[in-house]
């Protein structure tokens, strides 16, 4: 979120022009306010879930939890360009790129290969060799994965024990797609919809009440 002291959206040219006046230190002082007033009201929207608007946030797809509340915290009112402009983001610049997604809202279209190499990144090179996960043979026991007998006659339903002996990561990962979906390959690209949710921007009536009431202030400050 940005506000310029110059800009029509913030304040009054008359009140701009008194606030450009004041000395640098002032100006940054305005601005920090202005910022970690903006942080509050945004953290009291997080803690209440509603947008700017007063309206609730969309809730997630699955689950009941709240959404956003890790952006409640990180968030830091930068002053800019010889103290004219507010930049209110977070410190974690990842992290303010994933609000801003939620911000404005936004579908996109995510490959296959995108998303091993960001779980790659965060999760390390899986090692396909390995045994078989405890969580994997269980899936597999609910999918109805069986294994023929030794003397051909039937067949068997492994024990979780046993078929974490039996395969490895990879051949289990295999396997439970096939049962699921009947494919060697899942999806090669699907599409995720954020929906937007309005954690920043208080109405421009109210910024420009608070840059006016701190303007006096700053022009008495010492």
């Amino acid at each position: 979120m940005q506000i310029e002291l110059l800009g029509k959206d913030a304040i009054n040219a008359q009140k701009a022009l008194e606030a450009l006046s004041l000395t640098k230190r002032k100006r940054m002082w305005l601005l920090k306010d202005l910022g970690r007033w903006e942080r509050s009201m945004t953290r009291s929207r997080l803690r209440r879930q509603k947008d700017v608007n007063n309206q609730k946030f969309e809730k997630r797809k699955k689950g009941e939890g709240a959404v956003l509340s890790s952006f409640a915290d990180g968030m830091e009112p930068y002053v800019l360009h010889d103290a004219t402009m507010l930049d209110l983001t977070w410190r974690q610049k990842t992290k303010g790129r994933k609000a801003a997604v939620h911000q404005s809202g936004l579908t996109q279209t995510i490959t296959a290969q995108e998303h091993i190499k960001e779980q790659t990144k965060r999760r390390g090179e899986p090692d396909y060799s390995a045994p078989c996960t405890k969580e994997q043979a269980i899936a597999l026991r609910r999918l109805g994965y069986r294994v023929r007998r030794r003397d051909g006659k039937g067949w068997n339903k492994p024990s979780v024990r046993n078929l974490e002996k039996r395969l490895t990561l990879g051949q289990a990962g295999l396997i439970i797609r096939m049962l699921r979906t009947g494919k060697e390959k899942g999806k090669q690209s699907w599409k995720i919809h954020t929906p937007q949710r309005q954690m920043m921007g208080t109405k421009t009536q109210k910024v420009r009440a608070r840059l006016i009431k701190n303007i006096e202030k700053a022009r008495v400050k010492k």
